[in-house]
């Protein structure tokens, strides 16, 4: 069997961190990034485990870790794999979920947030054929890098959300415009705008009424997995202290117990929200103390440490959900 973990940490060891200035300084992911994480099948991760959950989380903190760019385009292909795995639509499973499986086509995700009932930035609307896509995803990953993506939108007159599969490319009424990010910004991460782009039954992955109300198995899950985003900036961050001769057991302590944290609401048993926050408030610390550690180069573009503040503060907003955000506020100006 497999150890998903240690392959990551080799991986992260030989390929993904001795790369990772380069990439951030460039903007660009080599292509063999993602044919090695082709060849040794962490594309199909999910169904290699008989935790998926665990061990995507813990794969992809170790995978941020060695180049969050790299692993942030990784983790998107999982939420639409999953989507189409749990579809009905046996047509385009047989089209498409093989091949997704083993890497030989990848995904991105246009997230379910974009399609959210109170507030929908993608809107869809049934035809005899299928559906008319207007809207705008203000944060789309992987342009240019992945083959396909899942869309969610939302149809407003039957109240449902729809999800389809489509070819990740620019057209007549789907363009992309790229946005300058402070970290990861070679991940290719646009704003994807929809002009009347059609989208017949055939690709639709899945279509029912938005989930409202408490959170569910698989929103935890999701939420557990996005925290491995910080847990893996401060990994980073403290494997590189201990580089430079600063190693800080107590912070590995730390991490540890904030990952334990973070790993048990996932289940049901806690505040999910507050695990997060703790795992982003945490990569800021981990940030501030190699920074001070290392000193000068610190401030100096292109240094680790420098790179590491800024994706540490990525890590505090990206993935972050409203209620995510509520909790660092208010652990920031407490009452």
């Amino acid at each position: 069997m497999t150890d998903w973990v240690q392959q990551a940490q080799h991986l992260t060891d030989e390929v993904l961190r001795p790369a990772s200035t380069e990439v951030d300084g460039s903007g660009m992911i080599p292509q063999s990034h993602f044919e090695t994480l082709r060849d040794q099948g962490f594309y199909g991760l999910a169904f290699a485990s008989k935790d998926p959950v665990t061990t995507l989380a813990d794969v992809g903190e170790i995978l941020v870790s060695g180049c969050l760019a790299t692993a942030f385009v990784w983790a998107q292909h999982h939420g639409t794999l999953l989507r189409l795995m749990m579809s009905r639509n046996d047509a385009l499973k047989a089209q498409f979920l093989a091949d997704l499986r083993s890497g030989a086509i990848t995904a991105g995700v246009s997230g379910s947030g974009y399609a959210n009932p109170d507030n929908p930035l993608v809107v869809a609307t049934e035809t005899d054929d299928g559906y008319t896509i207007t809207g705008r995803a203000p944060f789309v990953t992987g342009w240019g890098y992945v083959d396909v993506i899942g869309v969610t939108a939302y149809d407003t007159r039957a109240d449902k959300t729809v999800t389809f599969l489509i070819d990740a490319t620019d057209g007549p009424n789907i363009y992309s415009k790229r946005i300058p990010l402070s970290a990861a910004d070679a991940s290719n991460t646009v704003q994807l705008t929809f002009s009347e782009f059609e989208v017949p039954h055939t690709s639709v992955i899945r279509a029912g009424k938005p989930s409202r109300g408490g959170l569910g198995v698989a929103d935890r899950a999701v939420l557990r997995i996005n925290g491995s985003l910080a847990l893996g900036v401060a990994r980073a961050c403290l494997t590189e202290a201990a580089r430079i001769g600063h190693p800080s057991s107590q912070l590995w302590e730390t991490h540890t117990t904030i990952r334990e944290a973070l790993s048990n609401p996932a289940s049901g048993d806690g505040d999910i929200y507050d695990a997060r926050a703790r795992a982003s408030q945490f990569a800021v610390t981990a940030a501030n103390y190699v920074a001070t550690a290392a000193g000068s180069p610190s401030v100096q573009r292109g240094e680790p440490t420098e790179r590491m503040v800024r994706e540490a503060a990525f890590s505090m907003v990206c993935t972050t959900t409203p209620e995510i955000k509520s909790r660092i506020l208010t652990t920031c100006h407490p009452h």
